[in-house]
């Protein structure tokens, strides 16, 4: 039984998400319910906290923080605190950072209601190996046992940092996904990884290659092999009215998730291009852990407006699911530079009071 039931549900949805109103999802594997996948609204003054202007959960015209990667702080999914993981451009006391100059940090901001994210980023990664090229950036984070794992993007490719409690990371010397010749490839350095710890204990990653999302595989999150010979998601066939990503995929976040009857489901939020430029997050998925994917009918965020939203971050709570996006900070001249916005689901929810106010 195929996905085309979830993807008509969750455009239906995409089209009342204006009036804050979601299509319920049917019983069993038919229409799986999706009001925990999206769409997304943006996130409001009033649920944003710690002085943060909504729906702008991380902004900065001196450091540019982009790209979040979010981790439960304690490891209880019942709890709200976390930690966000993102890129930074620094420069020394007393110079102008460019927006347009690619990260060369990763730093941690604390929140505690999951959203509110603190003022007070401490630095965890830096450059400091030759093959990164001066820059790492587009973090992806996850818990493993008794180790906190950061995958990130460098010049030449993609590395791995690991850390006992998540603030001092040991990066590995060489990268553990480098390009490769030939192929749909073509020797570009793989970006922008999304890695997923499966339900047998192995990983999969997902990853930017060019103008499309590529797979791979690890039993231990150190040693990966590519899956397949062509991308794990390619931009869509031109030509139509309505497509959303013709031009390009990319910045892939995957999360499991299962059906009302228990089968395992992959989702694949990714950053997608038309060939107007538009850019929006998206939403791809399967049964399982293999296959093909189908795409939703409808993007899930960013319709609304120019900003290009991509590289997305989904964290599941009780009762609500957040989007994080690397977008412009807003239409004005003065925003002309990336920052990090919050979307909620159901669109309907009016999340509790922020903490702090």
């Amino acid at each position: 039984m195929g996905l085309r039931g979830v993807w008509s549900v969750l455009s239906a949805s995409a089209a009342l998400a204006g009036c804050a109103t979601l299509a319920e999802g049917g019983g069993g594997d038919q229409d799986l319910p999706n009001a925990s996948a999206g769409p997304f609204r943006k996130i409001t003054a009033a649920e944003l906290g710690n002085l943060r202007s909504a729906p702008n959960a991380l902004d900065s015209d001196e450091t540019f923080p982009r790209d979040a990667a979010v981790l439960d702080a304690d490891g209880d999914p019942a709890t709200l605190p976390c930690f966000a993981y993102v890129a930074a451009t620094l420069v020394p006391e007393g110079q102008k950072a460019s927006s347009a100059a690619p990260p060369n940090a990763i730093v941690r901001y604390g929140a505690l209601d999951a959203r509110s994210f603190d003022r007070a980023p401490v630095t965890v990664l830096e450059p400091a190996r030759s093959w990164e090229k001066g820059t790492v950036g587009a973090p992806s984070v996850l818990r493993v046992g008794a180790e906190v794992l950061l995958y990130y993007a460098a010049g030449g490719g993609i590395g791995l940092a690991r850390s006992p409690e998540g603030e001092t990371f040991t990066a590995e010397p060489e990268p553990v996904l480098a390009p490769v010749a030939g192929g749909w490839e073509a020797g570009v350095a793989p970006a922008s990884p999304g890695v997923v710890r499966l339900a047998d204990g192995s990983f999969r990653m997902f990853y930017e290659a060019g103008a499309a999302i590529g797979e791979a595989a690890s039993s231990d999150g150190v040693a990966w092999t590519r899956i397949g010979t062509a991308p794990a998601l390619a931009p869509s066939a031109p030509g139509a009215a309505d497509a959303y990503d013709d031009a390009a995929v990319g910045s892939p976040f995957p999360l499991l998730a299962a059906s009302e009857e228990g089968r395992p489901i992959l989702r694949l939020y990714y950053g997608a291009r038309n060939r107007d430029g538009q850019g929006v997050i998206a939403l791809a998925a399967h049964f399982g852990t293999d296959g093909p994917f189908v795409r939703a009918v409808s993007p899930v965020f960013g319709t609304t407006d120019t900003l290009g939203a991509r590289e997305p971050w989904v964290t599941v709570h009780d009762g609500f699911t957040l989007l994080f996006a690397t977008q412009r900070a807003g239409r004005s001249e003065a925003q002309d530079h990336p920052a990090i916005a919050a979307g909620v689901a159901p669109a309907q929810l009016t999340l509790p009071p922020p903490d702090p106010r």
